[in-house]
């Protein structure tokens, strides 16, 4: 149930540009819940674009009109990531704004190629929401309750991940 908040330039994506990159965001961070991502994961997926005004955009404290930051925060429920999953949620990411950004421009990282090198201007982080803090229909859901809506079966490879995942930060939690 991952809400995905793009925050960016105004006037910087075409309406065209965000029907496209949407579902991408959608399929790159659901499939690190489940995978393959059912209807019903699409369903509980929102994605919010936030456009920042000309003259708001602040890098070093000061402002940075000619070089923004593109900000995506993808809120999830911890409980289905380990580092692996949000490691691969990152690299689709990229992938989704190098697809439908791609203009044959680059910037180079050391040895490594960006492409195009707006990439360098986006930030991904990854918010993951403790288990017993994901409320929906004003009670609080568990991460196996969100699970088994969205498709993951029971005892599956998937469900025993997310029953690991949830035992280790439990251990980590003070209540």
């Amino acid at each position: 149930m991952p809400i995905i908040r793009v925050t960016h330039p105004a006037g910087a994506m075409t309406r065209a540009q965000k029907d496209a990159l949407a579902p991408m965001l959608v399929d790159a961070v659901m499939r690190q819940e489940i995978d393959p991502v059912t209807p019903e994961a699409r369903w509980v997926t929102g994605v919010a674009f936030n456009e920042v005004a000309a003259g708001d955009w602040y890098v070093a404290g000061q402002r940075a009109d000619d070089h923004p930051i593109w900000l995506v925060e993808s809120i999830v429920y911890g409980g289905f990531f380990n580092q692996a999953r949000r490691d691969a949620a990152q690299l689709e990411i990229g992938r989704a704004f190098a697809t439908v950004f791609r203009d044959g421009s680059e910037y180079m990282v050391g040895e490594e190629r960006v492409s195009p090198a707006m990439l360098m201007q986006v930030y991904s982080v990854i918010v993951e929401v403790p288990e017993g803090s994901w409320g929906v229909a004003g009670r609080t859901i568990s991460a196996l309750e969100i699970g088994r809506f969205i498709g993951n079966a029971p005892g599956g490879s998937r469900d025993r991940e997310l029953h690991a995942n949830i035992a280790r930060v439990k251990l980590l939690r003070a209540s």
